[in-house]
């Protein structure tokens, strides 16, 4: 299964052509990443950049069941299954890519925020929540589209106010990825556009903006249902990125970047 990579920024093609490393953030509550699509989209990531890491939410998963009505102890229930149905498949996709330990490039939240570099953006994070009212619209949007998704209905207030931990865990991970994961720059990908990152993106936020070597790009199948209509040509143009790289050995692989 090939890819397609969409840079969201200018500055996001440049973080891409030095592949140094990927973070892949994967959604419990999405049916887009079925296990084989995960694999695929981790053994992908091992042939094109130096360094891969892989997160998916822990418990904080629970947070938008609950807010959503869901009994608490379902909602750990549910939430561990569908974090255990991505882990898998991400294991597998390391492992299959030859990566010795792969459980050293899985996380979850709850582990990340151990690191002192976590802890440090999250306390930012959260006073930005609090005083930039760009932050404030950004989270509580997409703890808005969270809820509704799970209960099929527009959420309360206090629903979004008990879901949006969740858009806070998240933001430091994709705003200062580099200091977290230790590396000079970062790419994190998901599938499609983020609501949550367009006030750091286009400059809108008073308070955060993205670290330096900090890049997003949208990564799909090659298929143009799955083109993002609001972005530019793929990267490279209008062809899936090859295998570039020995993962296994340590070897960085060829750029993205094709002329």
């Amino acid at each position: 299964m090939g890819f397609m990579v969409w840079p969201c920024t200018l500055g996001s093609r440049s973080v891409l052509e030095r592949a140094e490393h990927v973070l892949i953030g994967l959604s419990p509550w999405n049916s887009y990443y079925k296990p084989r699509r995960v694999e695929a989209l981790v053994q992908w990531a091992c042939a094109n950049f130096v360094r891969v890491d892989v997160f998916v939410p822990g418990d904080e998963a629970a947070h938008t069941l609950t807010a959503a009505g869901v009994q608490p102890s379902e909602a750990v229930r549910r939430a561990r299954y569908a974090v255990g149905r991505l882990r898998s498949p991400a294991r597998r996709g390391l492992r299959n890519a030859g990566v010795a330990d792969p459980e050293h490039h899985l996380h979850t939240w709850t582990q990340l925020s151990e690191r002192p570099a976590y802890q440090h953006s999250l306390k930012r994070v959260r006073d930005a929540y609090h005083t930039d009212q760009a932050v404030r619209g950004a989270c509580r949007r997409t703890a808005r589209g969270a809820v509704r998704r799970v209960a099929g209905q527009e959420p309360t207030e206090e629903q979004i106010d008990h879901a949006v931990g969740y858009a806070l865990a998240e933001l430091p991970l994709v705003l200062d990825g580099p200091a977290i994961f230790g590396t000079a720059s970062s790419l994190f990908v998901y599938h499609r556009e983020m609501d949550l990152l367009a006030p750091f993106i286009n400059g809108e936020s008073a308070r955060l903006r993205p670290a330096p070597g900090q890049g997003y790009a949208v990564v799909r199948p090659p298929d143009q249902d799955a083109m993002p209509a609001s972005l530019s040509r793929p990267w490279p143009e209008g062809r899936a990125t090859p295998p570039a790289g020995d993962y296994s050995t340590g070897s960085p692989p060829n750029p993205l970047l094709r002329p």
